[in-house]
């Protein structure tokens, strides 16, 4: 069986490359056969960037400072760091940048998901994530861990229409937080299944082989990764150090990353204590065993941390695992 998967671009953000990961070692251990489309387009691409910046470089044109005017692109890149692991770890298509029917041609299914694919604000055209390109082709159609980030629907009427007509063509729906149960009846009406991150369903042992290269660090420290550091965050992270006489380690995630993918797994195999306000900084915490607190900005999206905090306080993250194995496995019919 040969699967092709539909994720986030595979752009600089550990998380949305370490559930793909994830996902594909899942299919693999089932002896299933998986691809990524590597669509290196960004997801709602921020043009008012531009703009600005066509704006600055208009006033400086006439100055010693002139400058030259930035080209739109909605094309992503790799940093190398994330470059490497994906050679190393993940199978890829090669680059699109467009959605095709024929990039599925030759697979017996395809999955969409994990991470917040279903959320508009991360996906320039939603409907395609809803596989809107594979047209009326005869495939197979799941979603795993499929997530809206938000226990509220972001969608205009439009596109709730559109992905509405197509979530129905799918064979099988699981999404990643407990309140997309919801949505998806509420305004898709479909079912799905609530189901974990691809990331929960290995264990630290699948990880450590990642990370045996990266030297131990024998110094406790606490691990600070963070997207949106603010008063609460430090004041939160200096406090929790001084009182277990720990030195701050801090490590930012996205265009601030200085880490590869295997020092980024080690960071949380080594810390004594880890303070984020990170969805996947949480679930490696959890995954090493590793006491934590999480601050995450509620902007961003907090439903996906509530399902996961609900599970893990309640002690049924291993029952919840195995239950979602089956459910990948009966949706894959193996």
């Amino acid at each position: 069986m040969k699967i092709a998967i539909v994720t986030l671009s595979l752009l600089n953000n550990y998380g949305g490359v370490i559930q793909n990961f994830a996902l594909q070692r899942v299919l693999d251990k089932m002896q299933v056969e998986s691809k990524t489309i590597d669509y290196l387009k960004i997801p709602a691409s921020p043009f008012y960037r531009y703009v600005i910046s066509w704006i600055k470089a208009a006033i400086l044109l006439f100055t010693s400072k002139r400058r030259k005017f930035a080209r739109y692109t909605h094309k992503g890149s790799r940093s190398k760091k994330i470059q490497d692991f994906i050679d190393e770890h993940i199978c890829i298509t090669e680059k699109c940048y467009r959605y095709t029917t024929d990039l599925i041609e030759g697979f017996d299914a395809v999955i969409v998901g994990s991470d917040q694919v279903w959320r508009p604000m991360f996906n320039y055209k939603i409907e395609e994530r809803f596989l809107s390109f594979a047209k009326d082709y005869s495939i197979k159609r799941i979603a795993y861990a499929a997530s809206f980030g938000v226990d509220n629907w972001e969608c205009s009427p439009k596109q709730t229409r559109v992905c509405s007509e197509l979530a129905k063509k799918f064979d099988a729906i699981s999404v990643r937080e407990e309140s997309g149960v919801k949505l998806c009846k509420e305004y898709l009406g479909v079912n799905a299944t609530w189901v974990l991150d691809p990331t929960l369903l290995l264990a630290k042992e699948d990880y450590l082989p990642i990370c045996e290269e990266v030297p131990v660090c024998t110094e406790k420290y606490l691990a600070v990764y963070v997207l949106d550091e603010n008063e609460k965050l430090i004041s939160t992270y200096e406090k929790e150090a001084k009182a277990r006489g720990l030195i701050v380690k801090k490590f930012y995630a996205d265009s601030k990353s200085t880490l590869t993918v295997p020092e980024w797994i080690a960071m949380f195999r080594d810390a004594s204590y880890v303070v984020t306000d990170s969805f996947h900084g949480t679930v490696f915490s959890i995954i090493f065993g590793k006491e934590f607190k999480c601050l995450y900005n509620k902007t961003r999206g907090s439903a996906r941390f509530d399902s996961l905090l609900k599970l893990y306080e309640s002690g049924k993250l291993d029952e919840m695992r195995t239950f979602s194995m089956n459910w990948l496995r009966m949706a894959l019919g193996k």
